[in-house]
Order: C-alpha cells, then structure tokens, then sequence
C-alpha cells in the first residue's frame, strides 16, 4: 500500500526572496518616515535653542532694568577696547545688589552701587558668560577685567551684541541685546536650527 505524500515544505531560495521582499517593504516605509523623524527633531532643537536663550536673557534682565545709563557706569566694549578674539558682546555695568544677587541697596532713595556685572561670549566654547566683580561700581575702561570666577548663562551661543540706544548718544535710555543660539548638532541633517533673540531694556534709573 503506498501513501500519497500531497505535503511540500519551502525550499531555501523560497525563503530568501521572502525576506528579501520584507526587507524592502521595510526600507520603505522607513524611507518614507525619515523626513518625518527629521522635522519633528528639528523641531525639537529649535524649541530648546529658543528656551536656552529665554533662559540666557531671563538670568540678566533684571540686572539690566536695575542699572543706569549714566556716565562711567555702563560700558559697551568694541573690538578696540579689547573685546576681540576669544571675546564678543562684552559689556560692564554696575548693580545696587549685595554681591550682585542680594538685596537692592538704597541711600536716600537712590540706588547705593554694589558691585560691576560683566557679560560676556567666549567664542571659543559658545558660552554667554557672566562675572560679579563686588570690588568696583565702575566698569574698567579696557577690556578684559579679571573674569574668574564665572558663571555660565547661556550654551551654544554663536552670536551676542550690546548696543546703547540711541547710538552714539550722550545720555543713552536704553540697552539692546541681541543672542543667536544654534542648536544641538546631534541631528543628522545638513541644516542647523538656531534661534535669534533681540530685547530692548529700559534702565529704570538714571
């Protein structure tokens, strides 16, 4: 008696264009949702440069609304004054806070100057630096002052600028700051995200 075999197994060139197949299926639809992944990460990047430099101005804002604008007690320091090189957007000003971050003095209803607060690029490291200097309550004349130690205010800066307006006035009212921060580079795609920042403040005393 002989027994009919109607059963057929996959041979191994069956298997390997199946999995061929399913590779390519695979590389499909990855292909068609990296454009996907890219826009949501870039996203991502821009999102956190934008908080980085809220952060950044949030640290000296209201050191800035604090100051004055008055002769000798502010100074924007162009690249002739010293800020070249490894520094960009230096600038001095003075604060009424005990060692820049205490209490706001007071002497007769006026602001009892403190301390000098320097801010500053490292162009080497992209940090938006800031420096508590409690032995003066006038900028120096030439850049740099001593700057350590310091601390970090803002990472992956690649552009920073202090201006007085209006320029080239005697008696300024104002302080302008503007901040560039590139992203993170861990994206995979050609461009860069960066996020561009730019805040007037009204000093309220004079």
């Amino acid at each position: 008696m002989k027994r009919l075999r109607t059963e057929r197994g996959y041979s191994i060139v069956d298997v390997l264009v199946g999995l061929v197949l399913l590779a390519l299926v695979i590389l499909s639809i990855y292909q068609l949702y990296i454009p996907t992944f890219t826009l949501s990460q870039n996203i991502h990047e821009g999102l956190e440069a934008q908080q980085d430099v809220r952060l950044g101005l949030d640290r000296v804002s209201r050191a800035l609304r604090e100051t004055t604008t008055a002769f000798g007690r502010v100074r924007i320091y162009a690249p002739e004054a010293g800020c070249t090189g490894a520094f960009e957007g230096c600038i001095g000003f003075v604060t009424a806070r005990d060692a820049c971050t205490g209490s706001f003095r007071l002497v007769g209803g006026t602001p009892d100057w403190q301390a000098t607060i320097y801010v500053w690029r490292d162009t080497l490291s992209n940090e938006l630096r800031l420096r508590c200097d409690a032995g003066s309550t006038f900028p120096v004349g030439v850049w740099p002052p001593t700057l350590e130690p310091y601390t970090v205010i803002g990472t992956r800066v690649v552009a920073a600028s202090f201006t007085l307006r209006p320029p080239e006035s005697p008696a300024p009212a104002a302080i302008a700051v503007a901040l560039q921060e590139q992203a993170s580079s861990r994206s995979t795609s050609r461009y860069h995200t960066s996020s561009f920042n730019r805040t007037v403040f009204m000093p309220r005393n004079r």
